[in-house]
């Protein structure tokens, strides 16, 4: 009765376990796996030998439970790298959660990529926090970047602060838009991260970045007029190829770089409508103008600022009198000034010339009455000698 028993029973365990086996074998490490079965099988043969029936029963189940609870966990795990290889990463789109964290590899040219495995947000230490802080200000508490991923972030956009620096709206917004993508505590809930294999690792292959319209609309307004001072020609034009709305743009800032091409290792689609079903929430973070008086623009980068908005318009005519001359606090227009001047001229002029007028009738008249006076005394004076002569005459007469 025990060998007809043993027999049978020795048989289904060994085929069954090496079904299990088999299976977990197909998704874990070949030899380790192999090698266990092997050990596994020769265990139960001693056993069968060496203890009797009801003994091996007992331990029999028990290598039997422990092989189906092995098999099922080795199928768990398989299941998901599998999808995960099939599809995309960080399919838990949820808040403190992240869809890629660490670095995992690198290009031949040197540009690392990030890791494509989903996991909860970490607090940052301090010193990263305040490095964090001086970079994306919005970004506080957990994280989803380690030390390195932040530091090739740095390195990537301060190549194109120098073109945006005039404007510190736009500033903030363009560096808004990658900080978020890659150290948000919420990063799970607006990317999804396609995978490849570099180096036998895992990596991100590319991104999609879920944006809202909004952000988008925002972030080119208030950078489509900012200028670049060294060339003289808008930012817009070198760092954006001349994109006349934010799809064209993000359409450019998304194109992975070539070998040894300053960009991104890998490309970033970014989208704004997500299917109900994929749980996406596209990112909408605030978005600053360009005529916002604490990150205010110049007016030659932001022509649409209210601060600007009066020197849109056309320039008032000029005034016909727009000369004026001041003296002491009196002011006059130069027409008036004119005016008082030649008055003051005409006035001087009649003056003196009725003056000098009168200087020189005066001695002719004072001559003439003394001529005057001395005719008379001379009439006089000649009467009174032909009144004395006549009566001269008349008394020598006879």
């Amino acid at each position: 009765m025990s060998k007809r028993f043993s027999r049978p029973f020795t048989d289904m365990w060994f085929f069954s376990s090496r079904f299990i086996l088999h299976l977990t074998c197909s998704y874990t490490d070949y030899v380790t796996v192999c090698l266990f079965r092997i050990t596994i099988h020769t265990s139960l043969s001693t056993l069968v030998k060496a203890t009797g029936m009801k003994k091996m029963r007992i331990l029999a189940r028990c290598l039997l439970v422990m092989l189906f609870v092995v098999g099922v966990v080795g199928l768990q795990r398989d299941r998901r790298l599998l999808q995960a290889n099939n599809s995309t990463n960080g399919e838990r789109h949820t808040s403190d959660y992240c869809a890629m964290y660490r670095i995992c590899g690198a290009r031949s040219d040197g540009k690392v990529l990030n890791c494509p495995f989903g996991s909860p947000s970490v607090k940052p230490s301090e010193l990263l926090s305040a490095k964090i802080q001086s970079l994306c200000p919005s970004i506080t508490g957990n994280v989803c970047c380690t030390e390195d991923q932040f530091d090739t972030l740095r390195s990537q956009v301060q190549q194109a602060i120098p073109f945006l620096v005039g404007c510190p709206a736009c500033l903030r917004n363009f560096l808004n838009l990658f900080c978020e993508l890659t150290c948000s505590p919420n990063q799970s809930q607006f990317i999804n991260v396609p995978i490849s294999t570099v180096g036998g690792n895992s990596t991100v292959d590319g991104i999609e970045y879920y944006i809202t319209d909004a952000f988008g609309e925002g972030l080119f307004e208030s950078c489509k007029n900012v200028k670049f001072g060294t060339l003289n020609s808008r930012a817009m034009d070198l760092l954006g190829d001349g994109a006349t709305n934010f799809r064209v743009w993000f359409a450019f800032l998304g194109k992975k770089a070539g070998l040894g091409v300053p960009g991104s290792p890998y490309s970033i689609t970014f989208l704004s409508d997500a299917p109900a079903s994929l749980g996406v929430l596209p990112m909408n973070l605030s978005v600053y103008s360009c005529g916002d008086a604490s990150l205010g623009c110049s007016c030659g980068d932001c022509p649409s600022s209210v601060s600007c908005s009066n020197s849109a318009l056309p320039p008032p005519p000029p005034k016909r009198s727009s000369c004026s001359v001041k003296i002491g606090s009196l002011r006059a227009t130069c027409i008036e000034f004119s005016l008082t001047i030649v008055y003051i001229v005409l006035v001087s002029a009649f003056l003196g010339w009725g003056l000098f007028h009168r200087r020189k009738t005066s001695p002719t008249s004072k001559k003439t009455e003394e001529l005057s006076d001395a005719s008379t005394v001379t009439h006089g004076d000649t009467e009174k000698d032909n009144g004395a002569s006549l009566q001269d005459t008349c008394c020598t007469m006879p």
